[in-house]
């Protein structure tokens, strides 16, 4: 997606690949969003929220930046994969039964007093446990540039929820303990498709020299990383866990509808940050990491702006009654999504260029200021606060990644932000080949 290496034709398919199957992700929160909606009502789906949330929270924190870890040294060592997969997935699982513990602790405030909500809370926190493993193959499959099993993993797992929850709507057998139990165990079934990660890398496939202990490396770069990512996933469920404490199940329920929107196009950024993140650290390719922040920039805007603009006309009859009452959130949420796209791929620069502390500490900064506007906002004004409160929140998160940086890989800040005319044209260039039939 740049000038110099945009063209090649490996990163062209990676990212095509990688943007292509999270187009799934969205897809599924589109589709099965109206389905949970309709099927559990405003509360009911206020509850599967705040079930699910501690959970994704727990990823974050069990997995203690592995993932992260592991992409970055497979993508130069693969063949260490076996010792290296092998001790980061027992040290994740370790770590989840310890949260499993953590969380019973904090049931009372988690549940609010509710024992359904708390045996609920329970049996997600539970399967988050294998889930942390699938996390663990994830991460090794991208350093190793097993983009199509990353990609197989998403079809799966989209297809078992859609499917699942859509029959068991349609059945009139949708429950908020189905729907928990269904969103757990999909992402476990869909880790089988890693499979190869236990072959030995096929011959000539490229290795530079390991020297050093394989776990102590893994954990000297995953700690620098794990602060980062725990931030990360504080950041985006933070508000699901504490926002019916703050406000009301209510208004949680219409933010987790305007937020399932509104990541459209910062799930597919996403997307993208990962493929640059685990090619880069191969390449190293400053270049690389600018443009694509640009493009995707460019893209991210045109796809909100889409959304936006139609958002009146079908929120209601997908989502149901009252749910109107999320437009505005949803439509200040694509703001806030658009100026985090370059603050993700400014991310991904850092943990390819070995500097995975810089990026933990600006999450760790957004974090800190996230929380206490969030909880002085959320009070007065239910899912619009939470709306602000993200927008600010990104604000002090893209400024902080693009700065640190254009320091880092020695480009000005200033190449991650401004679009160049040349970005149209490279943006129409892979479009019209997208579009162009192929000859036979």
């Amino acid at each position: 997606m740049t000038e110099t290496t945009g063209a090649s034709p490996g990163f062209r398919r990676t990212v095509l690949l990688m943007t292509a199957s999270s187009f799934l992700v969205p897809l599924t929160g589109v589709l099965t969003a109206p389905i949970l909606a309709q099927g559990l009502g405003v509360a009911g789906r206020g509850a599967a929220a705040a079930a699910l949330a501690p959970s994704a929270l727990v990823v974050a924190v069990a997995t203690l930046g592995l993932p992260e870890a592991l992409t970055y040294y497979l993508a130069k060592h693969p063949r260490i994969t076996r010792p290296a997969v092998g001790w980061s997935a027992v040290i994740a699982s370790v770590l989840g039964a310890a949260c499993f513990v953590l969380v019973l602790v904090a049931l009372p405030f988690l549940s609010t007093g509710d024992p359904e909500l708390g045996d609920l809370i329970l049996l997600a926190t539970a399967l988050v446990i294998p889930a942390l493993v699938v996390a663990i193959f994830r991460g090794a499959a991208s350093g190793r540039q097993m983009w199509n099993a990353v990609a197989t993993e998403r079809v799966v797992n989209a297809a078992l929820r859609i499917v699942v929850l859509g029959a068991l709507f349609v059945l009139d057998q949708l429950t908020v303990f189905n729907a928990v139990l269904v969103t757990s165990l999909a992402p476990i079934i869909a880790g089988v498709v890693y499979w190869r990660l236990w072959t030995v890398p096929p011959a000539g496939d490229a290795d530079q020299p390991f020297a050093g202990n394989v776990g102590r490396a893994l954990m000297s770069f995953g700690s620098r990383m794990w602060i980062g990512a725990v931030a990360s996933m504080v950041l985006a469920r933070v508000g699901q866990i504490i926002m019916a404490p703050l406000s009301s199940l209510a208004e949680l329920g219409l933010y987790i509808v305007a937020t399932t929107i509104s990541d459209v196009p910062l799930i597919v950024a996403l997307a993208v940050r990962d493929a640059l993140y685990g090619v880069n650290s191969r390449t190293n390719d400053p270049q690389q990491i600018t443009t694509t922040s640009r493009i995707s920039v460019l893209i991210g805007g045109a796809g909100c702006l889409a959304i936006g603009v139609t958002l009146p006309a079908w929120m209601g009859p997908v989502f149901g009654d009252g749910f109107e009452a999320a437009i505005i959130p949803t439509w200040m949420l694509m703001v806030s999504a658009l100026l985090c796209i370059p603050g993700l791929m400014a991310s991904a620069g850092l943990g390819a260029w070995g500097r995975p502390g810089l990026r933990s500490l600006g999450l760790t900064l957004t974090l800190a200021i996230y929380i206490p506007v969030f909880i002085l906002l959320v009070p007065l004004a239910g899912a619009i606060g939470a709306a602000w409160t993200s927008i600010v929140a990104n604000v002090v998160l893209t400024t902080f990644n693009v700065v640190a940086a254009s320091r880092v890989m020695k480009v000005p800040a200033r190449d991650f932000l401004v679009l160049r005319r040349s970005d149209f044209v490279l943006a129409s260039s892979e479009l019209r080949r997208l579009t162009r039939p192929r000859r036979r």
